[in-house]
């Protein structure tokens, strides 16, 4: 998945976004296709079978999650 990324699952739009830096890999997270503000889970990894991600609350604790691919349909953008 790049940047940019729209996607369907579970009923709902979501957005893939990537955040670079001069010396770590990048960050990637997915959030709701709502606007540029709204909640993000990053991502953990994109495995064979879906895309790992977690968030951290308020008061520190992990909550993670899958996407599973074989639920994910992409959306196809008009050019």
């Amino acid at each position: 998945m790049q940047d940019g990324t729209t996607f369907k699952c579970y009923g709902h739009s979501f957005k893939v976004s990537k955040t670079e830096f001069p010396s770590v890999d990048p960050i990637y997270a997915i959030g709701r296709d709502e606007g540029l503000f709204g909640p993000r889970m990053n991502v953990n990894k994109f495995g064979p079978t879906c895309v790992t991600v977690f968030t951290y609350d308020m008061l520190g604790n992990r909550t993670s999650g899958k996407f599973k691919y074989e639920e994910i349909k992409f959306v196809k953008e008009e050019a």
